[in-house]
């Protein structure tokens, strides 16, 4: 029997890389949200027609429900779940994997996505109405923010607050929201209360030998013994057994929790299949996002902002020191000691071995280059003219000379500790060409670790 110790948790997929039928256990959130039991409480009016708050739903009008509620919820969205309902009822999926905590927060999935925070991910089998899925954070956001009346002044935190809530008649206890981040953050209590070690709760949302209709239905049971049922009045709040009234028990024994099919490798197979169509949505899906990324590009390069402004402002590159000044500008003592620091800086830059004047020409054509960060650290490295309040020292004014024989590692850093001063100012840091190549040396290797895992294998 599969466990949590061998199923992760967390789904982990690298950018681009689609969220498969299987990885998102398809069948047996179709399971959940087709269920047609009327048995929860829905303690919110309806966002869709004039069900006053209270009446008895399905899982699945009672989620959607929720997440209409939300006040993170936006009214695009409230509309769009409204108007589409078979957009309502993926985006409720995709919220209860986030839920569950399968979903892993760094996930977005719209091809339109900016931030380098996130990595992408289409989801076909969810993806096939005009609705943005959004990311997960977003997700997340919605869920915690939904409001019920009895959670003020204190939410409930743990399912005994859900247990000893019914035992005082307040049905339901919590949001189905808050009551599922509850079984997911005491997912070892319930596994071994409720599963007797058999499987983890959180397995239930992973690929394991147990049929996806079995796991649905001990799911809607768990949910329906916390949300709904009160307990007998022999029984603790902490008892495995549920409500006789449990809808979802084991028929052949009333209030206990259905079973599970065990499934063959081969029946197993059967299950979360992706059809041709989805795998076809994926590949278009995922042209949009390259074609969305190379769009940006271009314009990125060629937009200033703000940030290239301030480095235009404190770092002469190339352009820039190879141009004159205008003339006229600043006149008088002030004008002219200025036009000479200028030209002093330009020279020294000049006086660089050719292989330092060339190295952000190379830098961009680097196959390590991946951010608009980098693409500026070379020129601070380039030039070691920047402004500075302070008086500059000898070296900022003069060429650099090739060195040699060239210094080890160990030698650099002996020769840093004993002559740096550490309260100099950091614009005078670069003394000589053995300092430059260092920084160099680091920002290659910086460069070639982006991107990948935090603890690379040796090349």
């Amino acid at each position: 029997m599969s466990s949590r110790r061998q199923s992760p948790k967390i789904l982990k997929k690298a950018d681009n890389a689609p969220l498969t039928r299987a990885d998102l256990q398809y069948d047996l959130l179709t399971s959940l949200f087709s269920d047609a039991n009327e048995v929860f409480t829905d303690p919110f009016p309806s966002q869709v027609d004039d069900r006053p708050a209270r009446s008895r739903v399905t899982f699945r009008d009672l989620y959607v429900n929720a997440i209409m509620n939300s006040p993170k919820a936006s009214k695009l969205l409230k509309d769009k779940m409204f108007e589409t309902p078979e957009f309502a009822t993926h985006f409720a999926m995709l919220s209860l994997l986030t839920n569950v905590g399968r979903i892993n927060t760094t996930m977005s999935f719209f091809p339109e996505m900016k931030t380098t925070i996130r990595t992408y991910h289409p989801v076909p089998a969810l993806q096939k109405t005009s609705g943005s899925l959004q990311d997960a954070p977003r997700l997340k956001s919605i869920l915690k923010a939904v409001v019920y009346d009895y959670d003020s002044p204190k939410i409930a935190t743990t399912l005994r607050d859900c247990r000893s809530r019914i035992d005082t008649g307040i049905s339901p206890p919590t949001h189905i929201a808050n009551l599922i981040f509850i079984l997911a953050n005491e997912t070892v209590s319930v596994s071994k209360l409720h599963f007797s070690s058999e499987v983890d709760f959180l397995d239930l949302f992973t690929s394991i030998q147990l049929s996806s209709h079995s796991r649905a239905r001990a799911f809607l049971w768990l949910v329906y013994n916390y949300y709904e049922a009160a307990a007998k009045p022999s029984e603790e709040p902490d008892s495995a057994v549920g409500s006789d009234t449990n809808p979802f028990s084991d028929p052949a024994r009333p209030g206990e929790r259905p079973p599970f099919d065990q499934l063959t490798e081969a029946e197993a197979a059967l299950e979360n299949v992706d059809p041709d169509d989805e795998k076809e949505i994926s590949e278009n899906l995922t042209s949009q996002r390259m074609q969305f990324l190379a769009a940006q590009s271009p314009k990125n390069l060629s937009k200033g902002g703000k940030n290239s402004t301030r480095d235009d402002e404190s770092v002469i590159n190339i352009e820039s020191a190879m141009k004159p000044k205008p003339k006229g500008k600043h006149r008088g003592p002030a004008g002219a000691s200025k036009s000479r620091s200028t030209a002093t800086g330009a020279e020294g830059f000049m006086n660089q071995p050719v292989s330092s004047q060339l190295f952000d020409v190379q830098y961009r054509s680097s196959p390590h280059r991946s951010s608009p960060l980098q693409r500026r650290q070379p020129r601070l490295i380039a030039s070691p003219v920047r402004y500075s309040p302070y008086v500059r020292s000898h070296w900022a004014n003069v060429g650099w000379t090739r060195l040699s024989p060239p210094r080890t590692l160990l030698e650099h850093a002996w020769h840093v500790v004993t002559l740096s001063d550490p309260l100099a100012d950091s614009d005078d840091e670069m003394q000589d060409e053995h300092c430059r190549n260092d920084y160099v040396q680091r920002l290659n290797i910086v460069c070639r670790l982006r991107g990948k895992d935090p603890t690379p294998e040796p090349e």
